[in-house]
């Protein structure tokens, strides 16, 4: 009977306390909920005033809507059709470059002005985050892909157009935001960068079959060139000097030339193996 009366007493006293600390726990929900508008808001101007200082830009919209940003305040700009952000300030202050190819881009750090640009044939050592934004004002950016350490061979055909042409008149140590249209993509297969996961590779493909039925959208990707030095094993096939017109010519004449010869040897071949049959 003792034995009975200690559970009883045991229980009650755990009973007592489960129930004071729901008490407790309720009281503390409620102080919290009260403060955090507060906080939250307290927390936003700190980041707004943050950017402004630091040179960043805030993320709005011309509309009056949230834009999206990257870590570093960034905005990513809503793109005309017609290209006519070509080198424009929009009103967030970003300058949006635009080349001949269609390629965009926003300078987020200035290289190394002692360093010279990339040249076709070097090996260059990058990191990069990777992006789609599919068509419409109201899509986010979606991450595929984040590598801290790349190596490519410039030139080479084996990367997508549009981050070799924007990594071409980088400087090292300078960062980018490339917007690539479909045509400087994924245009063929084998081409990288391309995310070592099963699952990233999947969610890419998913991304760029999306792209394809909205008929829309853009692959963006924060690159940094971090390193770029000469392949030792490089044969000279590269090169970024134009031809003249007296080395086109010849050039030309070359390969005329050659076409010429090998239908003659298909046609001797085809003689040859003609009179043996018969």
């Amino acid at each position: 009977r003792t034995m009975g009366r200690n559970i009883v007493s045991c229980c009650s006293i755990m009973l007592l306390t489960v129930v004071a600390g729901l008490i407790v726990v309720a009281i503390s929900s409620n102080a919290l909920s009260s403060t955090a508008p507060k906080h939250h808001h307290e927390r936003r101007e700190f980041v707004k005033a943050a950017l402004l200082l630091g040179g960043g830009v805030v993320a709005t919209s011309q509309k009056s809507q949230p834009a999206w940003a990257d870590i570093e305040g960034v905005v990513t700009p809503i793109l005309n059709s017609d290209g006519s952000t070509t080198n424009k300030k929009d009103n967030d202050g970003v300058t949006l470059f635009t080349t001949k190819s269609g390629l965009k881009y926003i300078e987020l750090r200035e290289g190394d002005e002692t360093n010279v640009p990339p040249r076709y044939g070097q090996l260059l050592s990058i990191s990069y985050t990777s992006y789609v934004k599919l068509a419409g004002k109201e899509e986010k950016l979606q991450k595929y892909d984040s590598v801290p350490a790349y190596v490519i061979k410039h030139g080479n055909g084996r990367t997508i157009p549009g981050l070799e042409e924007g990594l071409h008149t980088m400087r090292v140590g300078g960062k980018r935001r490339l917007i690539i249209p479909p045509k400087l993509g994924y245009v063929a297969s084998g081409l990288g960068p391309l995310p070592v996961s099963p699952l990233g590779r999947y969610q890419l493909n998913n991304l760029l079959d999306k792209m394809v039925e909205q008929r829309g959208g853009n692959v963006i990707i924060d690159v940094e060139l971090r390193l770029a030095m000469n392949d030792e094993a490089d044969q000279g096939y590269y090169d970024d000097s134009s031809l003249t017109p007296e080395q086109f010519k010849t050039l030309r004449d070359n390969l005329q030339d050659s076409a010429k010869r090998a239908v003659k040897d298909r046609e001797s071949s085809t003689s040859t193996g003609d009179i043996q049959s018969s």
